[in-house]
């Protein structure tokens, strides 16, 4: 063998074990705090896609988008979660990222309908919106300034304003539905089917309250929370849903960065969507996931090359 072979050779083989390298390096997906939805998915996630692809994948839990998605664009995790209307509020530089918009910001999929609104404990009575009126309830939400805006969206469904309530500040919408357990609380917004509301219920009962679903309701909600709309959730849907219920509702997207490498955002979104059957075991709101669901370009933000790869060859963008 000679001398320009032997150099061919170990360039060739220098790119290989440099693409093996880069196909078994270790991925992240940030989510919200532990006891949410955001994070029983990153973990049902992290488990499949990590045995599917037969990577490292660890999920850091932080607080809501405005702790993760700047965290994203930092290069500090792979992926990360927000609903559609949180997320179009972060690209846009709206609401809590007014005049920071984060336009590196990139669809990975859409994962399922995300179910949110005014959550209280069955011990305080409140039944109704209305009933809100000089009661305590959650404010600021440090690390989660998105929420704010449903708080301010509920209230005003009942014509309220914090100034009709005891604001108290909390840190997250975790935080706050552990201050309804102690009883520190009487109000917060929060989503269905996380792993605190199961708390909650089995402590001192929890229940959603339902919406203003007419043409003002929905009038608001299309001016304070854009991407959002208003559902109808039947009774014993989840926990805290002891009745048909109005709530918010959102596709819940994983996102992930511009930058990020393409022939990753391919692997890890056919890798969900060839192993749906699992994500739902390990988490039963995936069993809502389907190709056409996963792949909706008409989201306020753009997906990632990598992703319309495989939806393209899916047959599902469209």
């Amino acid at each position: 063998m000679n001398r320009a072979t032997r150099l061919g050779l170990a360039a060739v083989m220098c790119g290989v074990l440099s693409t093996a390298a880069a196909a078994q390096a270790p991925l992240a997906i940030g989510t919200n705090p532990q006891g949410s939805v955001a994070y029983a998915a990153g973990s049902a996630i992290a488990d499949v896609v990590g045995d599917a692809l037969d990577i490292s994948f660890t999920v850091v839990p932080l607080g809501g988008p405005t702790a993760v998605l700047p965290a994203l664009l930092d290069g500090e995790f792979n992926f990360g979660f927000a609903n559609a209307q949180a997320a179009a509020a972060a690209y846009m530089g709206r609401g809590a990222f007014d005049g920071r918009p984060q336009e590196g910001l990139r669809v990975a999929t859409v994962i399922f309908p995300l179910y949110f609104g005014m959550l209280t404990s069955r011990q305080t009575g409140i039944t109704t919106l209305a009933e809100m009126r000089g009661r305590r309830a959650a404010s600021e939400f440090s690390s989660q300034r998105n929420t704010v805006a449903n708080m301010v969206t509920g209230l005003e469904m009942a014509g309220l304003t914090y100034d009709d309530v005891t604001a108290v500040p909390v840190q997250s919408g975790a935080d706050s539905v552990q201050m309804l357990i102690d009883g520190q609380l009487d109000v917060t917004n929060f989503s269905v089917g996380s792993g605190v509301i199961a708390q909650l219920d089995a402590a001192v009962g929890a229940r959603f309250l339902s919406l203003t679903d007419d043409d003002a309701g929905r009038a608001l909600v299309a001016r304070r929370m854009p991407g959002a709309s208003i559902e109808t959730i039947p009774a014993g849907y989840a926990p805290g849903i002891v009745e048909d219920t109005n709530l918010f509702s959102a596709p819940f997207i994983i996102l992930t960065s511009a930058d990020e490498d393409d022939d990753t955002v391919y692997n890890v979104v056919k890798a969900m969507a060839e192993h749906q059957q699992a994500l739902a075991e390990a988490q039963g709101q995936f069993a809502a996931i389907t190709p056409a669901l996963m792949a909706q370009p008409g989201l306020p933000i753009p997906y990632h090359p990598g992703a319309i790869r495989y939806f393209q060859e899916a047959g599902t963008w469209h």
